[in-house]
């Protein structure tokens, strides 16, 4: 498996976002968010947070 490139995501302040997403983006962030909490065995984030980073 190809090592990610995200390491854990610090539990920082919640600030709101909006924006619209594509669906098939938002279901990639979802698959995203799953592996990376199973190679960091931490609870699976937020897709809203991988955005930035």
């Amino acid at each position: 498996m190809a090592k990610l490139k995200l390491g854990p995501i610090p539990n920082d302040k919640p600030v709101k976002v909006v924006l619209s997403l594509p669906g098939a983006l938002h279901r990639d962030l979802v698959a995203y968010a799953e592996v990376l909490a199973r190679e960091t065995d931490e609870p699976v984030p937020d897709p809203v947070k991988l955005i930035v980073p």
